[in-house]
């Protein structure tokens, strides 16, 4: 009887720990973002927001803005997360995947990462939501992925993230982001 009360304060003890409500959450925190553009096809920039109070805890934010000077009604998008260890070591991509923006867009489901950052970036403007992509100009000020559901199976670590994208049938690039940070527990 002893040894099936330890084994079930045991039980209680792991389920107590591995409960989501007690491990910290892991958060991707960006430290640069470079970014290129087509100027024939948008002008658009994505700034990194640094200044504010500076904590141990500080996720910085960033703004993306981006006028689109024609309609898109095809275009594609390449995502690849790389992770990298503490002592600088790069690993394969956990993630290299193109995809139809328009079907990411009717399907968001499908793609499940990419599909991530997707609602995230609805929460702070305008998103188009179908294909062809009105000529316009689109703002997400201060946006932060602190909210981003992170698989769990992921640890902290350093990434790089580079999304690149091409539209029409001779495939002009019109955007090359790379960003680098860290997944950190908060």
């Amino acid at each position: 009887m002893s040894s099936c009360g330890n084994f079930i304060k045991l039980l209680v003890i792991l389920v107590v720990f591995l409960s989501s409500t007690s491990i910290a959450k892991l958060v991707p925190v960006i430290e640069r973002i470079d970014s290129t553009f087509n100027a024939q096809l948008s002008n658009s920039s994505i700034t990194l927001l640094t200044e504010g109070p500076q904590g141990r805890r500080r996720i910085p934010e960033f703004t993306v803005s981006i006028q689109n000077y024609h309609s898109v009604s095809e275009a594609w998008l390449n995502g690849k997360l790389t992770i990298s260890t503490k002592n600088g070591r790069i690993s394969q991509p956990i993630i290299d995947t193109t995809v139809s923006f328009c079907d990411l867009l009717q399907n968001p489901q499908k793609y499940h990462v990419l599909s991530l950052i997707y609602f995230e970036f609805r929460r702070y403007g305008r998103a188009p939501d179908r294909c062809p992509i009105a000529p316009g100009l689109y703002v997400y000020p201060n946006v932060s992925l602190k909210r981003t559901q992170i698989p769990s199976f992921l640890l902290e670590s350093d990434f790089v993230v580079e999304v690149s994208g091409t539209t029409g049938s001779a495939r002009n690039q019109f955007v090359n982001v790379k960003a680098y940070g860290s997944l950190k527990r908060f």
